[in-house]
């Protein structure tokens, strides 16, 4: 979709999100002042999309063994020490492995090699809090590469189930106690944004929490997310992904326009549906017709001059992934549509270089 192909009509917009308050996480992964501590996390439940499989080959990050395309295949030593890593976790010598990446990381002085090599040791670091920020330094050095981003889709999908451990400490939070009555539309919709000028999506409430569903019980303790969550398109490497403040929380690869369709520049989701229709040509095209190509979900941009009907959505032909194929729109699997669906609200800001 996008542009003169129309988009879904007849939905309300929304508002802007909340002011940013921003989780600054250093290099040695320190916590922030103001955050929640890590003491005795409980129990983690599934978070967003837990249930579905992910795509083929996505749970390893094996491409990340590959020397760095900035120059670094041809640096001494590099390519021995990826070799040595790979042999050593052949032969279950993780300790030895994750002791030779450090070491390769603190020797050199170039940030691609460095992300790239993170990237590598996010796979297997004990600590769910450092494999975060590893891949968080990786998505912000712009190393992942295509269908890379479904593998660390893949990882941070992983360590939302256990955000006790990965994130508890790393973003801001503010604690609620349920209260008879509460249910999680309202407390997302009127109760968050008036007492901490935070409007997050039900689904985020439920991953940092670790729920698997909205059930509420009075008395429990929620924590409340206060940082603003953004979502950048790489249109180069056909990637997105989601922060939460200055942590990755999801990311995809992605369909984008043919002929370089996709806009640049700065969107607000305005409008969200299920199963939409589409609009095109002055025709309806209910959700299930083979010539809807919106998929299962559709967020669509505030219009802005000379950039009109463009979104993010699902698809009926996953095998674009990955290509330039759509008619200007970001286009993602169902599967990672639904999930993202319920994470970003609206008034979100999304960024496209």
């Amino acid at each position: 979709a996008g542009g003169a192909a129309g988009r879904p009509a007849g939905s309300t917009g929304g508002q802007a999100a909340g002011a940013a308050r921003k989780a600054a996480v250093g290099a040695s992964g320190a916590v922030p002042a103001g955050t929640v501590a890590a003491a005795d996390p409980a129990p983690a439940g599934p978070g967003p999309g837990s249930g579905r499989p992910a795509p083929a080959g996505a749970t390893k990050l094996e491409a990340a063994a590959q020397p760095p395309a900035d120059g670094g295949a041809g640096r001494p030593g590099i390519e021995a020490v990826l070799q040595s890593v790979q042999q050593r976790r052949a032969a279950g010598d993780e300790a030895g492995a994750e002791a030779l990446l450090r070491q390769a990381m603190a020797r050199s002085d170039r940030p691609a090699e460095v992300a790239r090599l993170g990237l590598l040791l996010a796979t297997f670091v004990d600590s769910p809090a450092e494999a975060r920020r590893l891949l968080t330094n990786a998505l912000r050095a712009q190393v992942v590469r295509d269908e890379e981003f479904d593998a660390v889709g893949a990882r941070l999908r992983e360590l939302n189930r256990q955000p006790g451990r990965s994130l508890y400490g790393v973003v801001t939070t503010q604690d609620y106690e349920v209260r008879p009555n509460d249910s999680l539309w309202q407390l997302c919709n009127r109760t968050f944004p008036e007492l901490f000028d935070a409007r997050p999506e039900v689904g985020l409430i439920r991953l940092v929490n670790g729920m698997s569903g909205d059930t509420l019980h009075v008395g429990r303790k929620l924590l409340v997310p206060v940082d603003t969550l953004v979502v950048h398109v790489d249109r180069q490497r056909h990637g997105l992904v989601a922060y939460l403040g200055d942590v990755a929380l999801v990311a995809y690869q992605i369909g984008l326009g043919k002929e370089n369709r996709t806009p640049s520049g700065e969107f607000v989701v305005e409008v969200k549906q299920t199963e939409p229709t589409w609009y095109r040509d002055g025709r309806a095209i209910p959700f299930g017709q083979p010539e809807n190509i919106l998929g299962t979900r559709w967020m669509g941009f505030e219009n802005t001059p000379g950039v009109t009907g463009y979104g993010i959505h699902g698809t009926s032909k996953p095998e674009s992934i990955g290509q330039d194929e759509s008619m200007g729109c970001v286009r993602m699997r169902n599967g990672d549509v639904e999930e993202l669906f319920e994470l970003v609200p609206r008034g979100t800001v999304v960024h496209i270089p």
